[in-house]
């Protein structure tokens, strides 16, 4: 499919990892309405932020109709993703997978965590290309509104449409924290980076004084390379894309690793 060609053939599923109900969802909805008629929602009733591309096996799921063409899942987003194509759309699955907006950027280590990018590696395992989509945030609770999304994404999802991507590949935009699109100078496309990152474990009294903990992730990025998702966003100037695949190989150490089990001893 060429980058000019019209998309209003495809069938899009949109999901996110912050409920059907976040002011993200509408967002994507809008956007993805404004591209092809054929537009499905398919979203956690409640929010799933850090669940990554984890599935429910413990429980049952349930589905819950608000609109023809909108469900509400009491699960992650990767059930919503595999409910979507084994009943929702049985029928006929969908061509691309949207995941997004997330309230806050999704890059470096926190992409293993993220829910929003865990759904596009359910719909990638699947066959099915998906595109994550996140815009930072540094205020927290900031209600966004996203007019940079607006401006860029049916482009970004055009060109990205344009050619074939690898087999269980997924895509992954961050938004910069900018306020209009006239602070945009480009997009770049970005290698995951690396954070380190320091839990912290808050420890609190409720009000029977019974014991309960937050967790808070405490990151820093001092030496992130140039080149990095974590650096560019920084930047505050571009928009950022970094293909994904759902492998955690690591093929530094295999050598070494066959040396010292090579007796089998």
């Amino acid at each position: 499919m060429k980058a000019n060609q019209s998309l209003s053939g495809l069938r899009v599923l949109i999901t996110n990892d912050d409920s059907i109900n976040s002011s993200g969802i509408r967002a994507l909805e809008r956007i993805a309405n404004s591209i092809t008629p054929d537009v499905w929602v398919v979203a956690p009733e409640v929010g799933q932020s850090g669940k990554g591309f984890s599935v429910t096996f413990d429980s049952t799921l349930r589905i819950n109709a608000i609109s023809p063409r909108k469900f509400s899942v009491s699960g992650t987003p990767a059930d919503c993703v595999f409910l979507s194509i084994g009943e929702i759309l049985k029928d006929k699955k969908p061509d691309l997978v949207l995941s997004g907006i997330n309230h806050g950027a999704n890059v470096a280590d926190f992409i293993g965590l993220s829910g929003t990018v865990g759904a596009t590696f359910a719909a990638s395992s699947q066959g099915i290309r998906a595109i994550a989509i996140s815009q930072d945030c540094k205020k927290a609770g900031e209600i966004l509104k996203f007019p940079l999304v607006d401006y860029f994404l049916p482009n970004i999802i055009k060109k990205l449409l344009s050619f074939k991507w690898p087999d269980r590949v997924c895509m992954n935009v961050n938004f910069p924290d900018a306020a209009v699109v006239g602070d945009i100078a480009g997009i770049k496309v970005a290698r995951q980076g690396d954070l380190d990152v320091i839990w912290d474990i808050s420890k609190r009294l409720d009000p029977a004084e019974d014991e309960y903990y937050w967790l808070h992730a405490i990151h820093s990025y001092k030496n992130a390379d140039d080149a990095s998702d974590v650096k560019i966003l920084a930047g505050g100037r571009h928009i950022t894309i970094s293909a994904l695949k759902c492998k955690h190989e690591f093929s530094g150490c295999i050598d070494k690793l066959e040396e010292l089990f090579a007796s089998n001893g």
